[in-house]
């Protein structure tokens, strides 16, 4: 297996260097972005995670132990990023939809159901020509984290299930399972709801 290049940089951030902060960002920051986009389907939010990754590579630099390459661990950490952002915009969306449930009907504003469904597009869902595609998209918003994660991973970023299973801390089994759940799901309701 080669020497991963990325290995000296780590212990270079360990021992304070900013220097070599900067040249890891330069090398993974566009993947780290495009990886956390593909899970939020928002700039803001992936531009947050993104930036958070880093600022947790600096900080546990030290505490990196090499069982894997490095460029796995940070996406490792930028999954586990997603997932908790995922946890938190779905308890929003409850408080909220149980907010406005018990509001009066008189209110203006959106309904529980419109504050649900975010209808807003995203920029490259403007985009699109295809409306399978956009469709197919939007389940893949809505799958689940557990699924979601090894599928925007393998599926959409293109990783071995191998990879996959490092980033997520999982077996290469239960990476093909979640995707294998996560395509069905996709299919099943491209099916059910054909247009």
């Amino acid at each position: 297996m080669p020497e991963d290049p990325d290995k000296q940089l780590i212990s270079a951030i360990a021992e304070g260097s900013e220097h070599a902060l900067r040249e890891l960002m330069e090398r993974h920051k566009d993947a780290v972005f495009r990886f956390a986009y593909r899970w939020t389907r928002n700039e803001a939010d992936a531009a947050e995670i993104a930036a958070e990754t880093f600022v947790r590579v600096h900080r546990h630099a030290a505490r990196y132990t090499p069982r894997a390459k490095v460029v796995t661990w940070i996406y490792s950490i930028t999954a586990n990023l997603c997932r908790d952002h995922a946890r938190k915009a779905w308890r929003r969306k409850v408080v909220s939809f149980f907010s406005a449930a018990h509001e009066g009907e008189n209110e203006s504003g959106p309904s529980p159901e419109e504050r649900i469904a975010d209808t807003r597009p995203t920029a490259d869902v403007a985009l699109l020509r295809s409306e399978t595609t956009a469709r197919a998209l939007a389940l893949v918003d809505a799958l689940p984290p557990k699924l979601k994660g090894p599928f925007v991973l393998q599926v959409m970023e293109e990783n071995s299930q191998r990879e996959c299973a490092e980033i997520l801390g999982i077996t290469e089994k239960a990476v093909e399972t979640r995707v294998y759940r996560a395509r069905k799901r996709i299919i099943d309701h491209m099916r059910a709801s054909p247009e």
